[in-house]
Order: C-alpha cells, then sequence, then structure tokens
C-alpha cells in the first residue's frame, strides 16, 4: 500500500511525544487516555509499511555553492551502479529538463544548465538489487562531493547549485 501522506509519521511521532510529555507515570486517569492516543497512532503507522516510510523519507538532499568566475568551467555529474547491477531513471534539471538514465556510469555536464541563481538537479528512479548502491559524484571548480544510496532500491537525490 502506497502511503498517501509522507508526513503521517511524522505526525505520529509528534502524537508519540505530546502524549508522553502529558501523560506522566502518576497520572492514572491519563492512562485511559494514553490508551485511546496510542490506538489512534498505532492505526496511522499500520497504515504504512517500513518501506514505504523509508522510501517517503529517502530523499537526499545536498547545497553547494559555486563561484561565478567558475561558470565557464565543466561541472560535471556523474551517476552509476555497480557492474552487474541496474539503474533506471532521470536526471531533472530545474524541474524542465530530462536526462534519462539508461546507462551507467551517466555523465552530464550540468555546466550550461546553472543559470545567476538556484539551479535544482534531481536523481529519480529504481535500481536493482535493492542491495546495490548508487553512486553520485559531482564535480567542479575546486569542489566535489560524493554520495551513495542504497538500500531500498529507489533513488529521490536533490543537487542545489547555488551559484554567488
Amino acid at each position: 500500500m502506497a502511503m498517501q501522506h509522507p508526513s503521517t509519521l511524522g505526525i505520529a511521532l509528534l502524537i508519540l511525544v505530546a502524549v508522553t510529555t502529558a501523560v506522566g507515570p502518576s497520572a492514572a486517569n491519563g492512562n485511559q487516555r494514553f490508551k485511546s492516543i496510542y490506538q489512534t497512532l498505532n492505526t496511522i503507522l499500520s497504515q504504512a509499511s517500513a518501506k514505504d516510510v523509508m522510501e517517503s523519507y529517502q530523499r537526499q538532499t545536498n547545497t553547494i555553492s559555486l563561484d561565478r568566475a567558475d561558470l565557464d568551467e565543466p561541472h560535471l555529474l556523474s551517476v552509476s551502479v555497480p557492474a552487474g547491477a541496474t539503474l533506471q531513471g532521470y536526471i531533472e534539471i530545474d524541474g524542465h529538463t530530462r536526462v534519462p538514465l539508461s546507462h551507467t556510469p551517466e555523465v552530464l555536464d550540468i555546466g550550461p544548465y546553472l543559470g545567476e541563481a538556484i539551479t535544482r538537479v534531481t536523481i529519480t528512479g529504481s535500481y536493482s538489487p535493492a542491495s546495490a548502491a548508487v553512486a553520485i559524484a559531482f564535480n567542479g571548480p575546486n569542489t566535489v562531493v560524493q554520495q551513495q544510496a542504497a538500500g531500498t532500491g529507489r533513488i529521490n537525490y536533490q543537487l542545489n547549485l547555488v551559484v554567488q
């Protein structure tokens, strides 16, 4: 079952913290109220599997500041999986340019897409086996960032490039 609201876990945890704070060990009257809220919390959490929760909160984000003077240089984004693993998905730049991830390593020069403000690069897709790891690397002038995602079979990564 897919989660309808990614914030369900967050709301449930807030309820648990509020109830735990409100119902102290000496509050006999609060025990009945705690049981009622606990049952509601249990119902909310039972609607989401652990996999749904992990996929909802799996987004990894990095923000990098880039020097305006270096915009003419290559800014390479690389996405790869180990030999024997497969990756399907796309790289999206500012919500409109899509580059399919059909082979790895996929190397894309982000330089031509960089503007005067923030450029958002999103990598979305699936990989198998889920035990494999997706390696993401960004190499620009004086900047190297490496990130890895593994364990769910899904990649949801956002790179915010801020030109200063």
